[in-house]
């Protein structure tokens, strides 16, 4: 009779391993909670998967990023940019992508409908200014070989954009047309 009760409990915890682990993982993965907004070094590395990084490369673009995720923690912190407001921002930019509002315009309106201050739009722009140093840093990291394999939204980073100002198509408007015969 013991021997059927002791097979009895072995095979409950057999088939309740796998569901403890299971919460585990997924109480793990609430710990984490938005580490990808924090860690622009890992949203970096998975967009230059395919450069074929080194390891001393991986390693110095993590240390860049710590330092950049640090300073853009300290300008949220600092201006009162909240998890919330980030959010009601994000919110309200989905809602807004259809818009005919294009550029600052667009970031403007977003901003005003989030429940943004001016402080809080200036925090934003000097985080973004963060975002693109980290950037250039990172595409200064990597050789020529690697530059022509990066990911069409990061070549701006490589410097082959010179003689465009920043918002190159915005230069072209400022062309006058010529003039009819």
């Amino acid at each position: 009779m013991n021997f059927k009760v002791f097979g009895a409990f072995a095979l409950a915890a057999i088939i309740s391993i796998p569901a403890f682990a299971a919460d585990d993982a997924k109480q793990k993965k609430k710990k984490k909670g938005n580490r990808g907004q924090a860690n622009a070094a890992g949203q970096l590395l998975k967009q230059l998967e395919d450069v074929g990084l080194s390891e001393e490369q991986v390693a110095k673009i993590k240390e860049l990023g710590k330092d950049a995720a640090a300073k853009m923690k300290k300008i949220k912190d600092d201006a009162g940019i909240t998890l919330e407001l980030t959010k009601k921002r994000q919110e309200v930019a989905k809602a807004m992508a259809d818009s005919e509002k294009k550029g600052a315009e667009l970031a403007e309106a977003i901003n005003k409908e989030a429940g943004f201050s001016e402080a809080h739009a200036k925090a934003l722009k000097l985080v973004n200014d963060v975002r693109m140093e980290f950037n250039k840093a990172v595409v200064a990291l990597l050789d020529d070989g690697q530059k022509e394999k990066l990911p069409a939204k990061m070549k701006r980073f490589a410097g082959g954009n010179k003689g465009k100002g920043k918002g190159g198509k915005g230069k072209k408007k400022e062309k006058p047309a010529p003039a009819a015969k």
